[in-house]
């Protein structure tokens, strides 16, 4: 067990979570192996039943932030055991006229084990445990002129060169 173990595995959860909020569905893809199972709770099946998912429950979500912290992880060999801690804020696109807009948190838990192979670190397979989903109305208030985030390859994150 190194420290770049470690690293490596904690690079994976936020890779995942930034894919998730860009709805870059490759990049969610690249990080499971390809026999991976996940019980996402409404889901159980492998990666790519799990990337079809997301893509129906995230068609009319227009804001996503996934927060990955508490990360502890037990490696072992090629294998590691990791506990993370998820905070999802997912905010519904507006309907209508309505400047109201449905924001779900949800507070939950990946417990994950990772396999190394081929010298790569990836989810072989995911258990997410749920804590508690609640739903409130908000009004987003930012200014218009200000960057906002963008659930596409139009994000800053991904359009601003270095």
């Amino acid at each position: 067990m190194t420290f770049a173990d470690k690293q490596a595995i904690t690079e994976v959860l936020y890779r995942y979570a930034r894919a998730v909020d860009r709805k870059d569905f490759d990049s969610v893809g690249r990080c499971y192996f390809d026999d991976a199972i996940d019980n996402h709770g409404g889901y159980i099946g492998t990666v790519d039943g799990l990337i079809e998912d997301m893509k129906i429950r995230h068609k009319t979500i227009d804001s996503s932030m996934h927060v990955i912290s508490n990360i502890l992880i037990d490696v072992n060999g090629d294998v590691a055991q990791a506990e993370s801690y998820c905070l999802c804020y997912l905010r519904q696109e507006r309907s209508g006229t309505n400047t109201a807009q449905t924001l779900a948190t949800i507070k939950c838990r990946y417990v994950d084990r990772f396999e190394r192979r081929r010298g790569e670190w990836r989810i072989a397979d995911r258990i997410v445990v749920f804590d508690e989903s609640r739903e409130e109305l908000v009004e987003n208030v930012l200014p218009q002129s200000w960057v906002t985030s963008r659930r596409s390859f139009e994000d800053p994150v991904y359009t601003r060169v270095p």
